[in-house]
C-alpha cells in the first residue's frame, strides 16, 4: 500500500516540473516559422480563469440589465424615466426583487455619441426630420449595415421595436428574395429552388460585370429553365409567414414593396394569401430600377408572391413596412470589415438610397479585422473614410454614424482574454468618422472595455457566445438599449437647443 505522504511528495514533484518553463519560457511564446509555441505563465496556472466570470466589468452595465427587457416588449427606455427615483422591477433575476434607480444616475452613465467638433450639427437631417413628423406623411427609413454581428436581425430589431414605438411605423423592412442564413424572428420565408443570389462578396468573381447590388448589397434572380419532375418551367415562388409576438410593431406590415429592374423581357408576379390571389400584373421589360406595391392586411399570417417569365427580374429587395412610421433595415454583410460600399454602383444606389427616403445609415463593423494583427490601422482608417465619402456622395443629406468593434477575445494559455489590437481598430474607426464629420459610438467601451466579452460570455445568463466574439440575443439587446439611449439622448438635446423658425417670425413681428 502507497503511504498518503509519498503521493503528496510525487504530486509536489509534478507540479513543481509543471512550473519550471514558466520561469524560462518567454509571454509571447516561441516563433516556428508559422507556428508559435505558448506556454502558460505561473500566473495563468495558479491564478484564476478569467473566462469563467459572471460579472461584468463596468457597475453601469449591470445596472442597464436591470431595464432590458429581452422580449422586445415595452419596457420605456431610460431617458423615459420622469421621476428622480422609479422603482424597476427585476424580471430576470430568479429572485424577482424590485429595486430603485435614480433616472440621473443612469442617464450620467450613457456611453453618448461622439463628435469632431462641439457642433454635433452631423444628425441634424436625421433629427429635423423626426422633429418635424414627416414621417406621418411619409416614412423616413434607417439602414442597419454590420458584420456576422447583427445577422438575425441581432441589435437592429430591439432598436427598430425602440424606434417604432416611439415614432411609429411597423414591419421588418427589406430582405432578399433568397433568404438570409439566419433569417429575422418576425417574417419566416422559403422559396422554390431555382433562386439564386448575387452579391458584394462575389464582386471579385462575377462574370457578368453587374456591380449594381443595391442597397441590401445583392440582388436575387430565378432561373426560367428550371426543370421539377422531368417537367421545365419557367416559374419561381416565395413564401411567407408572419411569426413572433403578436404584439410587436415588426409584424404590423400592412404594405408589401418589391425593389426590382432590369428585366430584358416581361414578368408575371402574382400576391396570394388565405388561399386566394389578391393581385396580378405583367410587368414590362424595364432597364431601370422600379418598384411594384400591394397593401395587404395586418391579419394575413401567411401569403406568396409568384413569378413567372422566360427571363428573371433582378430582385433588390422586397420589403415588409407601413406607409408611415420608421422603417428599418437590417443588412448584415458576413465576413465585411465594411470596405465594401466602393464596390457597387454608387450611382445607382443612390437611386435606390433616395426611393426608400433613407434618412439614418449605421455602419457597424470591425471584427472581421481583429485577427489581422498588425502595428498601425492607419490602412483601415483610410479604406473606412472612403466608404463614408462614397455614400455622402451618393446621398449628401443622409446622417451616418459608426458604431465601434464590439470586444473580442481569444485564449490565450488557460484564460479568455482581449485581443491586443481591438483599442487600435476602435481608434481608427473613431478617426475615420471624425475626418468624414460623422458622429461614432464606442460599442468596446459600453461593454465594459478590455476584457468584458469573456465577462459577457459567462454572464448568467450569458449576453455572448462561447465563440467570444458574438452576442446572444439577450447581450445583442442590451448593446441596441444603449446606443438607442445614446441617440435619443443626442435627439432630445437637438430639441433643446434648437431654435424654432416661427419663434424668430414672432419676435420679429412684435418688435415692429
Amino acid at each position: 500500500m502507497v503511504k498518503p505522504y509519498k503521493i503528496f511528495l510525487l504530486l509536489l514533484f509534478l507540479a513543481i516540473i509543471a512550473l519550471i518553463p514558466t520561469l524560462f519560457f518567454p509571454s509571447e511564446g516561441i516563433k516556428i516559422g508559422s507556428i508559435t509555441l505558448r506556454y502558460p505563465g505561473i500566473n495563468q496556472l495558479l491564478g484564476p480563469d478569467t473566462s469563467q466570470s459572471t460579472l461584468f466589468i463596468k457597475p453601469e452595465i449591470a445596472l442597464l440589465d436591470k431595464v432590458v427587457d429581452s422580449t422586445l416588449n415595452a419596457r420605456q427606455t431610460l431617458l423615459a424615466l420622469k421621476s428622480d427615483s422609479i422603482p424597476i422591477k427585476d424580471s430576470i433575476e430568479a429572485n424577482d426583487t424590485a429595486q430603485a434607480f435614480s433616472a440621473d444616475y443612469l442617464k450620467a452613465r450613457i456611453i453618448k455619441l461622439e463628435f469632431a467638433d462641439s457642433n454635433h450639427q452631423s444628425l441634424n437631417g436625421f433629427f429635423e426630420s423626426l422633429r418635424s413628423m414627416t414621417y406621418n406623411k411619409n416614412q423616413i427609413r434607417v439602414l442597419h449595415y454590420g458584420d456576422s454581428q447583427i445577422e438575425g436581425d441581432r441589435i437592429t430589431s430591439y432598436l427598430r421595436s425602440r424606434l417604432q414605438v416611439k415614432f411609429g411605423g411597423g414591419g421588418i423592412g427589406l430582405v432578399h428574395a433568397l433568404p438570409q442564413s439566419s433569417q429575422t424572428g418576425y417574417v419566416l420565408q422559403s422559396t422554390s429552388s431555382n433562386w439564386e443570389k448575387t452579391t458584394l462578396a462575389d464582386h471579385d468573381k462575377s462574370l457578368s460585370g453587374i456591380n449594381r447590388y443595391g442597397v441590401l448589397g445583392g440582388y436575387s434572380s430565378f432561373s426560367s429553365n428550371h426543370t421539377i419532375f422531368s417537367k421545365t418551367t419557367n416559374e419561381a415562388w416565395i413564401q411567407f409567414k408572419r411569426t413572433g409576438g403578436v404584439n410587436s410593431s415588426a409584424r404590423k406590415f400592412e404594405r408589401i414593396r418589391i425593389f426590382y429592374g432590369f428585366n430584358t423581357k416581361p414578368f408575371m408576379v402574382q400576391l396570394d394569401s388565405d388561399g386566394k390571389t389578391n393581385d396580378a400584373e405583367l410587368i414590362p421589360n424595364t432597364n431601370k430600377l422600379a418598384t411594384i406595391s400591394w397593401n395587404i392586411s395586418q391579419k394575413t399570417s401567411a401569403f406568396e408572391i409568384k413569378f413567372k417569365g422566360d427571363s428573371s427580374p433582378l430582385i433588390f429587395g422586397i420589403s415588409f413596412e407601413t406607409k408611415n412610421g420608421i422603417a428599418v433595415d437590417n443588412i448584415p454583410i458576413r465576413g465585411s470589415s465594411g470596405t465594401d460600399f466602393t464596390k457597387t454602383d454608387l450611382a445607382f444606389m443612390k437611386d435606390m438610397l433616395r426611393m426608400m427616403n433613407v434618412k439614418l445609415i449605421i455602419l457597424q463593423f470591425g471584427v472581421n479585422v481583429v485577427p489581422n494583427i498588425v502595428e498601425n490601422y492607419r490602412y483601415y482608417q483610410n479604406q473606412l473614410y472612403n466608404q463614408v465619402k462614397a455614400i455622402q456622395g451618393a446621398l449628401p443629406d443622409v446622417s451616418i454614424i459608426i458604431i465601434g468593434v464590439s470586444d473580442v477575445s481569444r485564449k490565450e494559455g488557460l484564460r479568455f482574454s482581449s485581443y491586443p489590437n481591438i483599442e487600435k481598430i476602435r481608434d481608427a474607426q473613431r478617426q475615420a468618422a471624425f475626418k468624414a464629420g460623422i458622429p461614432f459610438w464606442d460599442c468596446y467601451t459600453a461593454m465594459g472595455g478590455n476584457n468584458s466579452m469573456a465577462a459577457w460570455a459567462n454572464a448568467n445568463p450569458p449576453l455572448a457566445s462561447k465563440d467570444f466574439i458574438h452576442f446572444t440575443n439577450r447581450g445583442a439587446n442590451l448593446i441596441a438599449e444603449m446606443f438607442y439611449a445614446a441617440l435619443i439622448s443626442e435627439y432630445e438635446g437637438y430639441l433643446e437647443n434648437r431654435v424654432k423658425p416661427i419663434d424668430s417670425i414672432s419676435i420679429s413681428k412684435s418688435t415692429n
